[in-house]
Order: C-alpha cells, then structure tokens, then sequence
C-alpha cells in the first residue's frame, strides 16, 4: 500500500469494499486510520470476517501477510501485534445488497476520509451504467477532498474458482477516467502492470491501481 506509506492518503476513518473476506490491505491501513467499516456483499463473508475479528476456531489464517508485511518494515517478530491492531480498529461490518437501490439500507454510514476497494466493482456491476452508478455510491460515502483507492484490470472478462468461471466486467482506461470524473473525483495517479497470463484462471490484461480525490458532490 504505497500510497499509505508515503503519507499521500490518511485521515480518521476509511471504509473498506473488496471482494471476498480479505484482511491483507487493512494491516497498512490501520496504522494510518483510526476506524475501519468493512462492507462485505454475502452472510458468510460477514461471518468469516467476524470469525477472524473474534479469533474463532476455523477462521481464516492471515499470518502470512502480517508477517510479510511486519518484515518489511523491519519488525517480523510484531505480526501478532498488527493482527491485533486491526481487531481493534474495525468497528463495523455491515452488508451491501446488490439487489437493493441503497444498497446498505437500513444501514447509514457516515462520510469518511477514504474508500479502498479491490476488485469488487468489477464483480458487482453487471453492466458500465452500473459501474457507474456504483461509483456514484462510493463518492456518497467519502467527504470532499476524501480518497478512492481502487484496484482492478483491463479488459478482463472472467476469474475462475475451481471449475466455476465467474463474470468480469469488462472495463478500459478512457471508460474509467471518463466514470470517475463523472462521478465527482480527480484522478491523482493511475498506474498498472501487465498481467503474467501463467493460467487460464483469469483472462486479464492489464491490473491497474487508481488513487482519485473526490472533488464535488454529484
């Protein structure tokens, strides 16, 4: 998370919107923000999450990525430390229905400092006027001045899960810079790097990583 550890993005609550019961991305993220709002898209996402948050028996090991992280800055020995940090950190875990027009509803969340979300509008949006509408639904949870942080791919179709293939909106770069201006951000970096296509799990191009700043209210 470079854009955390360089100081470019902080505040005091950022809300997290990715795809799957993920943990790795908060370890940076809890040593910059003071509370955390997880939204997960499924009950048992919800419920796996809340298993780790509790140290339950069964829940998802995550001590490879505290423990990367932890050696990088020098400090391996500390990972349970930072699992801990984010434990305490967390302080919601609520659930975005797709099917729904306010997607969180009952649901009200304040406006935060920061979203980050890996992979999920992608998922989530079955068409681009979707993607689009969803983007607008980020911005509604982010103060003005507020960052995105976003990561996804180009023209990738489809991911597989065992034998499953399941659906990938398909998206390019003038497509999202266009999206993202329309929903009220600034683009402050857009970066990338071209997929090594070792498998035939995915069917991506490009991965990109966009840091935006919301600007105005749309």
């Amino acid at each position: 998370m470079v854009c955390l550890q360089k100081g470019r993005v902080r505040g005091d609550t950022l809300i997290d919107i990715s795809l799957g019961s993920t943990v790795f991305h908060l370890f940076s993220a809890s040593d910059i923000f003071k509370e955390i709002i997880v939204i997960e898209f499924t009950e048992p996402n919800i419920q796996e999450f809340e298993k780790w948050l509790k140290k339950d028996p069964g829940a998802a090991d995550w001590s490879y990525a505290a423990k990367a992280l932890c050696e990088l800055e020098g400090n391996r020995e500390e990972w349970q430390g930072k699992e801990d940090k984010v434990r305490r950190v967390v302080k919601q875990v609520v659930k975005w229905d797709v099917f729904k027009d306010n997607p969180l509803d009952p649901v009200v969340l304040p406006q935060v400092d920061c979203v980050i979300s890996f992979w999920c509008l992608h998922v989530i949006s079955r068409d681009k006027e979707a993607y689009r509408s969803n983007l607008r639904t980020f911005a509604s949870l982010l103060n003005i001045g507020g960052h995105l942080i976003l990561f996804g791919a180009f023209t990738m179709t489809y991911y597989k899960i065992g034998e499953h293939r399941f659906f990938f909106l398909s998206c390019d770069e003038k497509f999202l810079r266009e999206a993202l201006g329309d929903a009220g951000y600034v683009i402050e970096n857009m970066d990338g790097l071209p997929s090594r296509k070792g498998s035939d799990l995915v069917d991506c191009d490009h991965l990109v990583y966009i840091i935006a700043r919301k600007v105005k209210e749309v």
